[in-house]
Order: C-alpha cells, then structure tokens, then sequence
C-alpha cells in the first residue's frame, strides 16, 4: 500500500516543478537532501511526506518508508570498501667510515708487541715484515709473528676486523576502511591498520622488529561528528643503545691491530681473547644475548565535533601509555667491568591529555565587511612517570599536571581591495611543578592581503602577516637526562660508563619562557610562491640539567636568543613535453645565529653534553652549545707558546675551541613528471658548524688512522691528542633522496598501483674526515658537534610498491 501510494505522487511531484506556490513550499534540509511537504487539504492529508532526489526514475537507486516519510535515495551501495597496501624493501649500508692503516701491526716505535704484552697501539714493524712461526699460538692459529726470514716463510696477513654488514628491511603495511551509509540514516566508517617491519642493521647480529596495530571507528550525525582512535605499537631491539654499547662494538673493531683476528675466536680459556686485556673483541660484546631493549606504546583517543551553526566546539581526550624495558649486559672480563655488569631499566609513562574547543562566530557587522569570533582552547594534561633499576635504588617517580587556557578574538575586515585579519589572545599556565603561576601571555596576529589583477594574465596574491606570542614550557619529565652521566668520563675511563642517575625531580622551577616575534611577506602569482620571514625569539630562565655530587639536578640558569631568516620559493605545475608532464620546485634558504644572552652566577661555562674533558657548554656571549677542550696556551698575537724544549705548552684550563652552528640551510626539491612516470630529488647544503673528531684523535693516538701512517716515519710512539687539533668543518653537501615512481589506474577491483625505486641518504660531500657529521653522540640528542666513534649512517635503496583498491 505504502509503495502504491508513493506511485500516485509521482506524477503530482514531477508537474509540481514548474507551480510557483509547490516551489514556495519547498524546504532545503541541513543535508544535501531536499525535503517536500505537500500542502495539506483533503485531497492529500493522508500522504507522506517524500525526502530525497526527486529525479526519478533516473537516479532514483532504492525507495523506503520511515515514520511518515518516503525516502528516495540514488546511492548504488550502502556498505562499500576501500583501502591500501603498502610493501617496502630496501639494503642498507655504511656511507662514509673513518680511513683506516692497512700496513703497521701491533707495537711501539716500531718493535712488534703481541696481544699478551697488553699494549693498545699499532706502532710496531710493517705487517709485510712479519711472517708467523707455526707454533701452538692461542691468540692466532697460524702461530706468533716473528720477523720475515726466522719464521717458516708463511706471510703475515692484515685482518679485516670490520662488524659492518649490508643490512635489510622489510616492511609491510594494510589498511582497510570499510563506510556504511545507511539508507535513512548518518554514515559511519571503520578503519583499521595493521604492519609489521623487520631491521636487520648494518651492525651484525644486530635485528630490530616493530609490529602496530590501529583502529578507528567514525560517526556523523547531521553537525556532529565523533572519532574515535587506538594505536599499538610494539618494538623490540636485539641490543640496547642507550649505554653506547653499539658504539663500543663499532669501537673496538676500528681499534684492533691489523696482525690481530677477532673472529678467530672469543675465548681463552675462561678469559676473553682480545688484542689486549684493556680492550674488548667486538664479537665478545656482540655474543651475550642478554642485552635487548622493548617498547609498547599505547594511544587511544576520541574526539567530539559539534558545528550546529554560530556556535562550534570541539572536545578531544588522548591517553597515551608507554611501557620500555632496556636490558644492558656485560659479561664478565669485560673491559671496565671485570665482573660484569647487569642493568635492567623499566620506564611507564602514562598521560592523560585534554583539549577543549569553544568557539562562536558574532554577527557581521560594518555592512557585513567585518567578521569576528570569540575562541576559547582549554588545554589539560596529567603526566606521570616511573623509572627504576632493577636491585639498583632508588626509584624515580615524576608527576605533572597542566592547565593551559587560552582565549582569543579574531577579526576579518573585508575592506576591498584589502583584506585585513586581526588576531589578539592571551594565554595562562599553571602545574604543579612550576613554582610560579602565569596568567598574562599575550600575543597577537596582523595580516594583510590584497589580490592584484594583472592583465590578460593571473592573479597576484600578496599578504603580509606579524605574530607575537608568550608561552611557557617545561622540560618533559618522560625524558631521560640519565646520558649526561657522561660527563663524569674521561677518554680513559669511558670504557666503565654506566647512564644509571636520573634527575631527583622536576618540582620547584620556574616555567621556561618565550618570547617570539616573525614578520613574513608572501607573494603568489600563477603557480609561483615566494615567502619571506625573519624570526626573533626569546628564551628566558631556561632549565639545564647539571650533574652535582654525583646527582643530576635541574636549575633555570640561562637565556638564549635565537633570530633568522627563511626564504622559500616554490613553482608548481609548470606544463612540459607537450603538455604530457610537470615540473615542480622547492627551494628554501634559513639562516638561524642561536647566542646565550646570560647565565647565572657560577654556571657559566656549565656543561651539556660530552665528556669531562671535551663537551659543549653554555658559555654567556657565545653562540650556543659552543665545544669546549684541551687548547694550546697562546700569546697577544694568538700564537702558541712553546716550553724550554720547544714542545707546543697545553692550557691546563678548557678553552672554547669550536663553534658547532651553521650559518644557514639550503634545501632544493625537484619533482619531473611524464605521463605515468615521477622522478624526483631533493638535496641539502649546510654551511658553517665545526665538530670535534674524536674518533680520529684516537685514531690517531693508537695508531690506526690512515694518516698516523702517512706520519710513521717522522714519529712512531702515541702523542696524547688535544682537542684543539681535531676541531673539523662540518659543512656538507647531501643528495638526500632519489626516487622513481610509476603509477597506473585501473577500472574494477584494483583502482591504482603505484611502484616507486628510491635511494636515500645518496651523497655526501664534505670536509669532515669521518662519518657522517650529521650523527648523533651515542645516539644521544643535544650532542651536536661532538664524535666519539659515532656510528656511521646508512645509505638505503629499496622498493616500494603500493595498491590502492
């Protein structure tokens, strides 16, 4: 019956298009759909009302009754589903490594001394000298070198003691978003995401997995939407780097003698069988599978968007959990550990974060030419953290909350042919562990824009634009400064060093306090962008944690100002071969001069990272993180001073000997296309910086680097290095990416597969004489500047292919 009657309306619907009192009748809905209410009489007070596309039958795909409603709807499909899937395959290897002597074997001033004399040097004889004697030899199976002539005429060999492999990863990633649009009713999505990834690293037997799983299910509902989200992560690592126990590895097998083996075995008896007993076999580190360092990150959250009209909000609630378990293990005799060593770290990280959105636009005012809204944000976060050493008190509990409200009024005059937009805030921030409350953060915003019709040709677009903003901050309690434990190590004692104090607490600072001021010019005319910017900021009563009685604590000792310029510059869609392809650019140039403006009384000269006798400082008037170390003592004409036998006299006091900043940036993309075909490239200019290369001054000291054998015959016996003579430039020229795609769309199942060649981290060019100056101290942050046996970086070039369905 209910179908019968909607047959009856049909014609009555169709000729209604063209009656003037129907057409006034109509009522558009919220949705795209429209809404037709017949007038009521007794000719048609019993029928329903018809919602949906009226152009039937033409587009007409499905008919339902609901309530007192006839829904029309042209949708082919009410559950559909779409999605991806990723696969990635790459080899890696070691792109730049310190230059190593192939030809001096082990000793002092030329005479050969064994591994069971205990001596770390490489001054002895020329390997091509020596010849093995067949004896029953445990520290070599071809027997003890002797010299050529008094042995049994078998030639020494020079051993490749290298741990660098051609890693692999693998990688695999899927996800499947599957949408229900109900005949008569809101859509709702799910989308779920799954991958897993495999590492085997440049550092054999060394192997890292990940696995992630996530979910997100959406619904909307007329002006309200709601999204909810989780991600789980898991990560395992064959060995922990946080104690620099890769870089130890990496260490030692560029330290060992030439006329010595490692791979001939580990084991002495119950003693490690190294080139000396003040070393370590790298392989003797690497077969203690004790070591290994897990992760599980946990991220849910949900948000709730409403925009019903002049009045928006927005509430958006995260936890996120973290769970890290590093084991770092030692094996008896190791070198700095005769007994071994065992530490076993546990970090739990729990935040709860909220973000409140309220906003509402006020009437249009000025004959409509000025708009405004009135923002409040509402920020929260309750951050906690608990650290511990198994059997090794005491523990470390961090708590933090954070209110941080934030309102706002922004304005709009439309005053042609200018546009104006006007931006004033203020902000507030209140914890627990800041001793001090804010509740005057003002900042503000100030744009113009005008566009300028140029004849016959485009449009150019042009806005100026200032902000000024305060915030405050504070340092995360979720990091560790457990790696400024360094500091209490010297070159000689590193081989002991255990990362095991953490800052006491977080409690009774004042917040950290910015300042930041940017004016920027942005033009745009027929696809070509030009944007200038120049930047100041502030940083006032920054904290800076400081190692004292053995403890890491935290102060606010510092102000630092940094200031800048960016320039970028991008064409996009220039036409080539025939129309068939494009040409896109990007070029950006920064500069940014970062100075310490003070430091408090008795900090100056305050280490931040390194070691006791090389590491960069806060130094008030200097730029920042400047590197400071041995030097030589000078006179007024900057000229080293000898002693009475003419040798150069060292400065018993530490000297700023290098300056590790740049003085700017250059980054250029370029993307080529033709047809089905992308080619693409990106490269990057760093000028300035200096490093200090400790790798080659020891090296050089123990007598393994190229150039101590270039120096053999002027000096044969270890010089103790000063910091001074090893401070590099650190300026380099990368081709950072090559990439080759080809992409085909279909028609059916499969809707697009894309294949894509790369290569990454391509070239390097630079004056550095060692790894990659990019990399980081012991895999540690803010160690900009410094080298210490840094592991090398990888060049990668893989396969990835994706399909789209």
């Amino acid at each position: 019956m209910r179908y019968f009657l909607l047959l009856l309306f049909l014609p009555v619907l169709s000729t209604a298009q063209t009656n003037e009192d129907y057409i006034r009748l109509v009522k558009k809905a919220d949705t795209s759909r429209r809404v037709f209410i017949l007038p009521q009489s007794s000719a048609n007070r019993d029928v329903k009302r018809v919602e949906g596309d009226l152009r039937y039958p033409f587009s007409t795909k499905r008919i339902a009754v609901v309530g007192n409603e006839f829904v029309l709807q042209n949708y082919v499909k009410t559950l559909s589903f779409t999605g991806t899937y990723a696969t990635l395959a790459s080899l890696n290897w070691a792109n730049r490594q310190p230059r190593l002597q192939q030809e001096y074997a082990q000793g002092i001033n030329n005479q050969y001394m064994g591994p069971e004399t205990g001596t770390l040097f490489s001054y002895g004889p020329a390997i091509s000298t020596l010849e093995y004697d067949g004896s029953n030899y445990p520290y070599d199976h071809n027997g003890q070198l002797v010299a050529k002539g008094s042995g049994n005429g078998k030639i020494a060999k020079a051993y490749n003691n290298g741990i660098l492999r051609t890693g692999m990863s693998l990688s695999n990633d899927f996800l499947l978003k599957t949408t229900y649009l109900p005949l008569t009713g809101n859509p709702w999505s799910l989308v779920l995401k799954v991958g897993q990834e495999y590492d085997k690293s440049i550092i054999r037997p060394n192997n890292n997995r990940e696995q992630k799983l996530g979910v997100e299910l959406a619904h909307q509902k007329k002006d309200l939407r709601i999204v909810f989200n989780y991600d789980n992560v898991s990560d395992r690592f064959d060995y922990s780097n946080r104690n620099g126990f890769l870089n130890r590895v990496y260490q030692y097998s560029l330290l060992t003698p030439v006329s010595f083996q490692n791979a001939q075995g580990t084991m002495i008896g119950n003693t490690q069988r190294s080139y000396s007993n003040d070393a370590d076999n790298p392989l003797f580190l690497l077969q203690d599978h004790e070591n290994g360092y897990r992760r599980h990150s946990r991220n849910a959250n949900i948000k709730i968007e409403n925009k019903p009209g002049r009045v928006i909000y927005s509430i958006i609630t995260t936890y996120q959990g973290d769970e890290t378990n590093s084991t770092e293990a030692y094996a008896a005799g190791t070198t700095g550990f005769p007994g071994g060593s065992l530490v076993q770290r546990q970090q739990e990280d729990d935040r709860l974060l909220a973000r409140g959105n309220l906003s509402y636009s006020m009437p249009r005012l000025l004959d409509n030419k000025m708009t405004s809204s009135l923002e409040l944000n509402y920020n929260y976060s309750n951050l906690h953290t608990h650290l511990r050493y198994l059997h090794m008190p005491p523990e470390y509990k961090y708590s933090r909350k954070t209110h941080e409200p934030n309102l706002a009024l922004h304005y709009q005059f439309d005053l042609s042919p200018w546009n104006i937009f006007l931006h004033l805030n203020n902000k507030g921030y209140f914890s627990n562990t800041s001793r001090k409350k804010a509740f005057w953060l003002p900042g503000g915003a100030l744009a113009l824009t005008k566009d300028v019709y140029i004849r016959y040709h485009s449009t150019l677009s042009i806005s100026l634009s200032s902000h000024y903003s305060q915030f405050n901050s504070e340092l995360p309690i979720q990091q560790s400064q457990a790696a400024l434990n360094l500091l209490n190590y010297t070159l000689t004692t590193l081989p002991g060093f255990l990362p095991i104090n953490e800052v006491n607490n977080y409690t009774g600072l004042q917040p950290i306090h910015h300042k930041e001021w940017d004016l920027e010019l942005f033009l745009n005319y027929s696809g070509f962008n030009l944007s200038f910017s120049y930047f100041n900021r502030q940083t006032l009563h920054d904290v800076v944690p400081v190692i004292s009685d053995n403890t890491i604590i935290l102060k606010n000792m510092a102000s630092h100002m940094n200031k800048g310029l960016d320039i970028t510059f991008t064409h996009n869609d220039i036409r080539v071969f025939d129309r068939e392809g494009k040409f896109n650019t990007r070029v950006s140039f920064s500069t940014n001069k970062h100075a310490i403006t003070s430091v408090e009384n008795g900090f100056n000269y305050t280490p931040t990272a390194g070691l006791r006798e090389v590491h960069t400082a806060l130094v008030s008037g200097a730029p920042s993180n400047v590197i400071v170390g041995s030097a030589y003592v000078r006179d007024a004409n900057h000229q080293i001073v000898t002693d009475a036998n003419g040798q150069p006299m060292v400065d018993p006091e530490l000297k700023v000997i290098g300056n590790p900043n740049p003085k700017f940036w250059l980054a250029i993309s370029h993307y080529l296309s033709y047809k089905s075909l992308e080619l693409g490239v990106t490269w990057q200019w760093k000028n300035g910086g200096e490093r200090w290369n400790g790798t080659a001054a020891m090296l050089d000291y123990y007598g393994r680097s190229a150039s101590s054998a270039i120096q053999r015959k002027a000096e044969s016996t270890p010089q103790a290095p000063v910091a001074e003579n090893y401070i590099q430039r650190a300026d380099y020229l990368r081709l950072n990416n090559v990439s080759l795609s080809m992409k085909r769309k279909f028609k059916g199942y499969v809707n697009e597969f894309k294949l894509t060649g790369f290569v990454r981290n391509v070239l390097i060019w630079t004056p550095y004489k060692g790894v990659d100056p990019a990399q980081p101290l012991l895999d540690q942050g803010n160690t900009t500047g410094l080298d210490l046996f840094n592991l090398p970086a990888t060049t990668t070039a893989g396969i990835e292919a994706t399909i789209s369905f």
